[in-house]
């Protein structure tokens, strides 16, 4: 069924659902004017739960055993810098900044509550003082990972932890520069910034890393990697405004995909900075305040199910990996907060195919809108499209394409947790010289590609040279505008280069008179 196009303007504008909101604040913590970086956690021997928090003055060590009233118990202090990232193996912490000479901070956690004892490391061996900094540190296996390190290597220098508190430097990467890294078993995904791709790295031989592939992001500047539960898929960020999250089949090496890609909903030019993989969750800590929840247990069909705003500065980090399942976050400039442990609830999916309505054959570029929801997708090459909602219900399937009438499929049942399969028939418009009428005013030709023709009866009230022609998209907002100087017959042209989609044609005649007619491109 078509549903008309003020009805479905209208529809759009004020019914559209409000996500689900699985993100509660429970308690806060404010630094200023020390501003925030990385998060890590930590459990001592008793099960307390402890947040570590980098900040421009050192690490913050936190006790959030009742996280709605965290207390900094410890502070150990750095070189000041805005960078401070860390990673915890085996009772101690190890803490990285990009400030000179700051080398890594080893600190002996294991007799918390009551104590910690922590110093400085800056390498060992033929090594020794030169490990002088770094962008980012993971603790692993066993392992240190130091990436951008400086003068060891600027992509990543790997160190024995069998005894945790003198590292041993076994191994280094240094083909490129390392961002950060991701670590799991005997492979290592480096984000390599700078050449605009995660790369994979073969670590079985620490003493000799080989890189097995490279994979090039969508905002070819890529921050942070997470990987699946099962191996098979890895998430990737890239530090640039409106560059989207990635989704990337990774199961086969030598064909590596990209699935998939999303933006935060509400703030989309603010991109997702850190990915924090939890099970078939995205916990994404982004920029402009945001720090959102996806749904990636079908990882072709990245649904957004939360949403919640820490203010406006940097979300740097977030960490949903302690006991509890409370989820830790940092904003650079408001603190730290500690959220409720949420239900993740998964999404409902809406998946299907577009397909020309005679012919049957696949129709790529369509534009399927699940009506009140904030979701929607783009047709592919083979008329596939995967969309959904955050929310169960009953929705009205939105689809159109250039040079075919939309149409709406109401009523579609989609359910938590459940793929819903839809195929959408589209029918084509044969473009006519055959007027539209709106009480004796003639528009054309329908659909229109650069210009539109609008005539007008003889002796009409419309005929004078204060009648104006506007054109508006189904926003509302006015894209063209012409006067008709009197003329009975008026040529409407500069609309090459509007979308492709439905307008209304509004005629006014100065003197409260209004014709509109619905027209497409």
């Amino acid at each position: 069924m078509l549903r008309s196009l003020p009805s479905l303007l209208l529809f759009l504008l004020f019914n559209a659902t409000i996500i689900a909101q699985e993100l509660q604040k429970i308690g806060h913590l404010s630094y200023a004017p020390l501003s925030l970086a990385g998060c890590w956690h930590h459990v001592d021997s008793a099960g307390g739960e402890w947040a570590l928090v980098g900040t421009s003055g050192g690490l913050s060590i936190v006790d959030v055993q009742d996280p709605t009233q965290p207390v900094e118990r410890f502070n150990v202090p750095g070189i000041t810098n805005n960078w401070r990232e860390m990673g915890v193996w085996a009772g101690y912490a190890y803490v990285g900044s990009e400030a000179p000479q700051s080398g890594i901070t080893i600190v002996d956690l294991r007799k918390l509550p009551d104590t910690i004892a922590w110093k400085v490391w800056r390498g060992d061996g033929v090594f020794d003082s030169l490990v002088i900094n770094s962008h980012t540190v993971k603790a692993e296996a066993g392992f240190l990972y130091v990436f951008g390190g400086g003068i060891v290597t600027n992509g990543a220098t790997i160190a024995d932890l069998s005894d945790p508190w003198n590292p041993v430097i076994v191994g280094k990467y240094s083909t490129n520069y390392v961002h950060d890294g991701y670590i799991r078993g005997d492979t290592l995904w480096t984000s390599e910034i700078y050449k605009g791709w995660f790369g994979v790295v073969d670590i079985s031989d620490k003493a000799n890393p080989v890189l097995l592939a490279t994979q090039p992001t969508p905002g070819a500047f890529n921050h942070n990697t997470g990987l699946s539960d099962d191996g098979k898929t890895l998430f990737s960020t890239d530090e640039k405004a409106s560059a989207p999250l990635a989704s990337f089949d990774v199961s086969n090496l030598d064909n590596i995909s990209m699935l998939d890609t999303y933006l935060p909903s509400k703030k989309p030019s603010g991109e997702v900075h850190n990915v924090r993989v939890f099970h078939n969750f995205l916990i994404n800590p982004s920029y402009r305040g945001q720090l959102t929840i996806v749904d990636a247990t079908r990882p072709a069909n990245l649904l957004e199910t939360a949403w919640d705003s820490l203010g406006n500065s940097l979300v740097w980090d977030a960490d949903p990996y302690l006991p509890s399942g409370i989820i830790l976050a940092t904003a650079k400039s408001e603190g730290l907060f500690v959220y409720q442990k949420p239900t993740y609830r998964h999404a409902a999916w809406l998946e299907g195919n577009v397909v020309d309505g005679a012919s049957g054959f696949p129709l790529s570029s369509a534009k399927v809108y699940v009506l009140g929801t904030l979701f929607a997708d783009t047709s592919r090459s083979d008329g596939s499209y995967k969309t959904g909602s955050a929310d169960p219900g009953l929705y009205d399937v939105y689809a159109f394409k250039n040079g075919y009438y939309p149409a709406t499929i109401q009523g579609v049942s989609l359910q938590t947790n459940q793929l819903t399969t839809l195929d959408i028939p589209l029918f084509q418009m044969l473009e006519t010289q055959t007027p539209l009428n709106k009480g004796g005013l003639q528009v054309f030709p329908s659909p229109f590609q650069d210009n539109l023709t609008v005539d007008f009866p003889a002796e009409n009230s419309y005929v004078h040279s204060k009648t104006t022609i506007r054109l508006f998209d189904v926003s509302g907002k006015m894209v063209a505008e012409t006067k008709t100087d009197g003329a009975q017959s008026v040529k409407f042209g500069g609309l090459k280069n509007l979308p492709e989609g439905a307008y209304w044609l509004i005629v006014d005649d100065n003197n409260g008179n209004l014709k509109s007619v619905r027209v497409v491109k």
